[in-house]
Parts: C-alpha cells; structure tokens; sequence
C-alpha cells in the first residue's frame, strides 16, 4: 500500500471517508518517503484542495482564516488523524519551525504532538520498545539528502556507485544515466563532466533558439526505471566568469513537457569562477516524481561576449530516488 500521491490521484484520496483514510495511516503495509507526506496527506485530506499543497501551504493559508473556516466540518476528524503522524522521526530543526507556526498556535493537537515529539528528541528517542510512533515506515524510495556542497549523498554519486552496491564509477560512461546539453558534444560541452568529481575548468552548454527565444540548459536522464522527487539541486561553475543570473531548474516526465521546480530571478548568488553553490526545491511541485531534470538558462549571464553560455561543470540532485 503506496501513499506518495500525485495531481491524478489528489482527487481520489480527499474523497476518502474518515474512518477508511484513518485504517489506511495506520496499515503496517504503508510505503511513504517520508513522514513530512503523511502530515501533507492528512492535512490535504481536511483541506480538500484542487491541487498539490504541502503544510507549509496551508500554514500560510491560517495567516488569514481560521482552522474552523478553512477545514470546515474536517477539522474535528483532524485531531483523530494528526496522532498517526509519527512525528519523532522529523528532523529537530523541522519541528522547532513548526513549533511556531499558524499550525501549532492554532490548532492545539498539533501543537501537543509537536511539543511531545521535541522533548522526545531532546531527551533521546528509546532504543527498545514497539511504539510505532518512533518505528520508520517502509519506503519504496531511497532518501538522498543533501548534506553540503560536493557531498557523496545525491543522486548521481548513489547512480555511480550501481546504486549503493559498488565503487563509485562515473555514471555517464557506465551509461547508467545520460546528460545531454543544449547544443552538440564538443571538447568542453562533455556530459560525462557534470556527473565527474573531478573540477573541469572549461565546461559549457551553447545557445539554441527554441520558441523563438535563446536558451541553454544542460539536462539529467535517470533512466526508464528511475525517478525522483527532488528537495534540492547543486551547481558548480566552471573556470569562466559568465555566472548565472536568470535560470530554471525543471523536471519532466517525458522531456517534452516542464515543469518548473525553482524559479531564478537576478539571483546574486554564484559570483566566483569554481563554486559551488545549492538551492532547496519547496512547495507542491517537490511532491512531483519525475524522470528528467533540467538546468535552462532564460536570461542573460553575466559575460558580455557569449552571454548565453551556461557555464557549470557539475550537477547534483536530491530527494526521494526510486
């Protein structure tokens, strides 16, 4: 029994009725990513929206209503529900952010569970015992969290390593992935590259016209039996001064159609030849599996000669890998 849900099956699982959502949380068979989408799911279920929401959503959302106007009659079957969330297994830090959020302050079962759940952590979480509320669920996804820049834990490193089973080899000659770019193979646009843990000094994606604009990207096939829901993307920049400023991380399930993970409007942040730099992916579209994901460029960078050359030599990605 899988509970990662997607835009087609939103519809199906906020028509559940009480009594079966509540048997289905508290299956032994339940397969998630990760505790967060149980928490999403329940409050999802009471909210009955049209689209994908995340807490965070629906925190922003109790800014301006009430708990009894936004949830409605769902509101009571809520503090039946938000117990089955096992939320001793959230990162501190997560918890100490929703400890002061709309959620904890209006809505005193959450607030009560959160609580619990810090001074659980605070104190340390038993070692014997069989209270599903410290037991992880299973998962059919392999979580690769990002730690720090050049780590060993995302995505393409797991992929190098046949998946957590052997040496690291770089993935794009084990053809285990493939990286293609905006324009053809050349001696710098090399995707075996952006897959290497070594620096490449000069290493770049060229311009193309599609729809009638410029653009470069640089773009990451998992494989046909692979897809991920990604919380967090790395970019290291080549040798060259041509930093980025207007770009798009995308994911896409068939290469043809996009969906925008994070948005880059005059973002200041790389400005040094050779750095690395992370960005977090939030919100619905993070709930969202897909097989391929894109860097594109959508502006100008900052080089006055070749100013649609989007020039990075490394690619990481993060998040929940099946």
């Amino acid at each position: 029994m899988h509970f990662d849900y997607c835009t087609t099956a939103c519809n199906d699982f906020i028509l559940l009725d009480q009594s079966t959502f509540y048997n289905i949380l508290q299956h032994p068979d339940l397969t998630v990513t990760s505790e967060e989408r149980v928490l999403n799911g329940i409050l999802m279920w009471g909210l009955q929206p049209s689209e994908l929401c995340n807490w965070e959503v629906v925190d922003n959302m109790l800014s301006t209503i009430t708990p009894q106007d936004l949830f409605g009659k769902r509101l009571q079957s809520l503090n039946i529900l938000l117990p089955l969330v096992r939320f001793s297994l959230f990162p501190l830090f997560l918890l100490k952010k929703m400890e002061c959020s709309n959620l904890s302050m209006k809505i005193p079962s959450f607030h009560d569970l959160v609580k619990e759940a810090i001074g659980f952590l605070e104190v340390g979480l038993p070692t014997s015992g069989n209270n599903p509320k410290f037991q992880h669920r299973q998962s059919s996804f392999k979580e690769l969290q990002y730690i720090r820049d050049g780590d060993s834990n995302g995505v393409v490193y797991y992929v190098g390593t046949s998946y957590g089973k052997h040496q690291w080899v770089n993935p794009v000659l084990a053809k285990k992935i493939s990286i293609t770019a905006s324009n053809p193979i050349s001696r710098y646009t090399d995707p075996k590259v952006l897959a290497s843990r070594t620096y490449q000094g000069t290493s770049f994606a060229g311009p193309r016209i599609e729809d009638g604009k410029n653009c470069s990207w640089w773009m990451i096939d998992l494989g046909l039996d692979h897809q991920l829901m990604c919380n967090y993307y790395t970019l290291r920049q080549d040798g060259s001064k041509a930093f980025v400023r207007y770009w798009n991380f995308q994911g896409s399930s068939d290469a043809k159609n996009w969906t925008n993970l994070r948005v880059h409007e005059n973002d200041q942040t790389i400005s040094k030849p050779g750095q690395f730099a992370s960005w977090a992916v939030t919100g619905p579209n993070a709930l969202l599996p897909f097989r391929y994901f894109r860097v594109a460029l959508v502006g100008p960078t900052t080089d006055d000669i070749n100013p649609w050359t989007l020039c990075i030599c490394f690619l990481e990605l993060y998040g929940y890998f099946h």
